[in-house]
């Protein structure tokens, strides 16, 4: 669309005011022009009517006296008007008898006179009624006026018309030439009016507009100028609010300036080098800070995108391009990457990048990107991270306990100097030994890797970060103020912050990898010298309490937590003699239907210590899952069931279905299908009296391996349950195809369902839901009337808990299930 000039309103105001003006006087000078035409015309057509009227009265009563003479003077008086052009008497036959020139006489007015008509001649005469029409084509005013018929007299060629055509020609022209000399005086002294118009314009108006639109384009630098003299409410307004905008700028200059300084200090101080890259391009603009890590100069690199990849670690590159690609393909929601750059010595470096799409097109393809990258080398070389020699990255050592150790003696005689309180956070990743079983430790290696640059990148500076163990890490932080409940919060505001940064998604050779902590955290002073290992204990027993879901995922200790509990660093040990030890047990707690009839077992295990007791199943079981007794002691059960179900077959008893707990992580072995069914096909029972529980995380990782490990056991006719039904854990489509026996509520909702009627819909939600993918629902860990009753009317298929029984010994399920004894549900 071509683009309409710029033209200034000095010119373009006068210019528009002028052509109105001019328009309006040409329209009424022709309006004027055709109304003075019209008038002219009536009015000379009233007089020649008047003249005709009298010249029928001469002719009639000149015919009478038989006076031609006199006809004959009439028609020369009016041959003495210039204007007459035509002036004739004729008779029946169109014949001219009287004329204003005497060469027309006795001819035919057809032939002689071009205006004439005899058609409208004879009209005339029939209707004996004058006719007279203004021509403006030939400027003349044509008549035909009749003469009395009865007053014909006895002539030879008798008359009966009139006929006249009168110019008005010359009339018309003196009119208009007067016409046009009046409009020239006024179109002359309306133009010097609205030339004095335009000028007062100019100064009142124009001209302020014009010196406030020069003072706009100034509006951010040192000439803006607003001293400008306005006369109308308007401009002083529009005055007024550029100075009130001017002022805002700077300020908003000002605050801009001071937010990029605060910005480049936090990025300088947080040891970051910032990049910026243009997608469309490939421009790479990259900071001094970054030139600065990678030993450079700020004048010795390019800002282009092959500064970049050309120094990526040939094992890290294609890795690396294809998480920045999926990133810009929009199948992740951030870009993190931990890989290896080239120094300018030649040596590589390990840094944590990050970066964040900041602009689009109309489209909605990123065009833009600004990230950051970190030096994590000295925290990786801390945490003994190092490249594997074959070429892969990989943890190869774990970090010395004696630095540990020396650090926190350090932070302990700081905290007593500076007289401000410190933390210890032991941070313990869920369902890592799930993950690295699945993946291979490679990959697993790749996601500590991952980790630990990302938690070194963000809280390095707030204190000492280390990794403890195969998924534990330690972060040392100091000056938390000096009264004990300020520190408290802080070390829980810090612990959560820690959770959400490790909670975010990770990208790992294609898989999709998300992962939880529990954190336990211990604040001291300093002032009671406490040995590094106590200190951990410590750390060890609040990350315990963390895992109590009221927690939150985050625990500070409390001395009581110490009373009759046995460490969980020591469980993996002891649990190594339990079994041998004959320590453990299993219990058996019955699942019923609203009419308390039998319908499943739930196997639980115990395991009574001899110096502590019974230890808390929780506890357990949860240090067994990270080292490989979780495997001895499930294929314990599973033997310990079998020789039950063999018992009570040879006493001739219904079986009921028997359910076992099966953790992930062992579930995810090659080779369990093969080994759990070698051992139940041994035992000569039946398969379909098994059914095993599944948590929701067994599709954390390798989500279709497990789907096609669940078929394979549907089918040699064990049942598959999912425990924790509905905790969030689990994306609804991976269900998609499942028949599981029975999905177990939640036991969060359990706990709050009597005490909240938001809980309760919650659970008629999701009892629905089940319902529809015809999931039976066991409502379990019902302790209380009111609970049952709830449950009851949310629908819930089957009930397990403490009111319906507690969980039985082996004497005991064998005397229930023969005697068919049938347990109260209803309240």
């Amino acid at each position: 669309m071509p683009r309409l000039p710029k033209l200034s309103l000095s010119l373009l105001v006068p210019a528009c005011i002028f052509i109105l003006y001019l328009g309006l006087v040409c329209g009424e000078y022709f309006y004027e022009h055709a109304e003075l035409n019209e008038q002219l015309a009536l009015r000379q057509s009233e007089q020649i009517q008047k003249d005709l009227f009298r010249m029928r009265h001469v002719v009639e009563s000149s015919l009478l006296t038989q006076d031609l003479e006199r006809i004959e003077q009439e028609v020369a008086l009016v041959s003495t008007d210039q204007n007459m052009m035509v002036y004739v008497i004729l008779d029946s036959g169109s014949e001219i008898q009287f004329a204003n020139h005497i060469i027309w006489r006795e001819s035919n007015a057809t032939n002689v006179l071009e205006g004439y008509s005899a058609d409208l001649h004879r009209t005339v005469i029939t209707n004996n009624k004058p006719f007279l029409k203004v021509n403006f084509d030939r400027l003349s005013i044509q008549a035909y006026y009749p003469l009395n018929a009865n007053s014909r007299y006895s002539y030879s060629n008798s008359v009966e018309l009139i006929y006249l055509e009168y110019d008005i020609a010359n009339v018309l022209s003196e009119a208009v030439d007067s016409l046009l000399k009046r409009f020239i005086e006024i179109w002359g002294i309306g133009a010097l009016l609205l030339s004095l118009f335009c000028v007062m314009l100019h100064y009142l108006l124009i001209r302020p507009l014009t010196q406030l639109s020069q003072a706009a384009k100034n509006l951010d630098s040192p000439d803006f100028n607003t001293d400008i003299v306005c006369t109308s409410t308007e401009l002083v307004n529009l005055r007024d609010y550029l100075n009130q905008v001017n002022g805002r700028l700077s300020r908003s200059k000002k605050r801009l300036n001071d937010a990029e300084q605060r910005w480049l200090f936090a990025v300088e101080g947080a040891r970051n080098g910032i990049w910026d890259w243009c997608i469309a391009t490939g421009d790479v603009f990259v900071s001094d800070r970054w030139k600065d890590i990678l030993g450079y100069q700020p004048y010795e690199l390019d800002n282009d995108y092959s500064v970049w990849e050309s120094r990526l670690h040939r094992d890290d590159k294609a890795q690396v391009l294809n998480t920045l690609q999926n990133y810009i393909n929009n199948q992740h929601e951030y870009y993190e990457s931990v890989h290896r750059l080239r120094h300018k010595d030649g040596r590589y470096i390990w840094i944590l990048d990050r970066g964040k799409i900041v602009e689009w097109d109309e489209l909605g393809r990123p065009l833009r990107i600004i990230g950051t990258i970190t030096d994590v080398s000295g925290d990786v070389k801390s945490q003994q991270i190092t490249p594997d020699k074959q070429g892969h990255s990989g943890l190869t050592d774990l970090i010395n306990r004696d630095v540990l150790a020396d650090q926190l003696y350090d932070l302990q005689v700081l905290s007593r100097k500076t007289g401000q309180f410190s933390a210890l956070l032991m941070i313990n990743l869920d369902n890592f030994k799930l993950i690295n079983d699945a993946l291979g430790h490679q990959l697993g290696d790749r996601l500590l890797m991952q980790i630990a640059a990302r938690l070194s990148g963000t809280f390095s500076s707030a204190g000492l970060v280390a990794r403890l163990g195969a998924d534990e890490f330690v972060i040392l932080a100091k000056n938390f103020g000096n009264e004990i409940d300020q520190p408290s919060k802080r070390a829980l505001a810090l612990a959560s912050e820690v959770r959400q940064l490790i909670g975010r998604g990770y990208t790992i050779s294609e898989q999709n990898l998300s992962i939880s902590a529990r954190i336990g955290l211990v604040v001291f002073d300093g002032i009671e010298s406490l040995e590094p290992q106590v200190l951990l204990a410590r750390a060890d027993s609040a990350m315990e309490q963390a895992k109590d879901s009221r927690s939150n995922g985050c625990a500070i200790y409390q001395p009581e937590l110490d009373q009759n509990q046995v460490q969980p660093f020591k469980l993996q040990n002891e649990l190594k003699l339990a079994i041998q030890n004959k320590q453990m047990s299993l219990v058996y707690q019955p699942v019923v239907d609203q009419a308390g009839q039998l319908n499943s077992i739930e196997v639980l295990m115990r395991w009574y210590h001899p110096q502590y007791g019974y230890i808390n199943p929780r506890k357990f079981i949860a240090s067994a899952e990270l080292s490989d007794c979780i495997f001895e002691l499930e294929l314990w059960a599973l033997d310990q069931v079998c020789e039950l179900i063999q018992t009570l077959q040879q006493a001739n008893a219904t079986v009921p279905l028997m359910s076992l707990n099966v953790s992930s992580r062992h579930f995810h072995q090659d080779h369990f299908v093969n080994v759990v069914m070698n051992r139940i096909n041994a035992a000569h029972v039946s398969a379909t009296l098994f059914q095993f529980e599944l948590s929701e995380d067994v599709f954390v990782v390798n989500a279709n391996v497990a789907r096609n490990k669940i078929a394979e056991f549907q089918r040699f006719g064990v049942n598959i349950a999912m425990d924790n039904f509905g905790g969030g854990s689990c994306a609804v489509h991976l269900l998609q195809g499942i028949r599981f026996s029975q999905v177990k509520l939640a036991a969060v909702y359990i706990e709050d369902i009597e005490y909240n009627p938001e809980t309760f819909n919650i659970v008629n939600a999701i009892v629905e839901f089940a319902t529809k993918l015809n999931f039976p629902v066991v409502a379990k860990q019902v302790e209380n009337k009111q609970q049952l009753n709830l449950l009851t009317h949310a629908k819930c298929t089957w009930f397990q808990g403490y009111i319906i029984s507690r969980p039985l010994a082996h004497d005991d399920i064998i005397q229930l299930i023969k005697t068919q004894l049938s347990l109260s549900v209803v309240p």
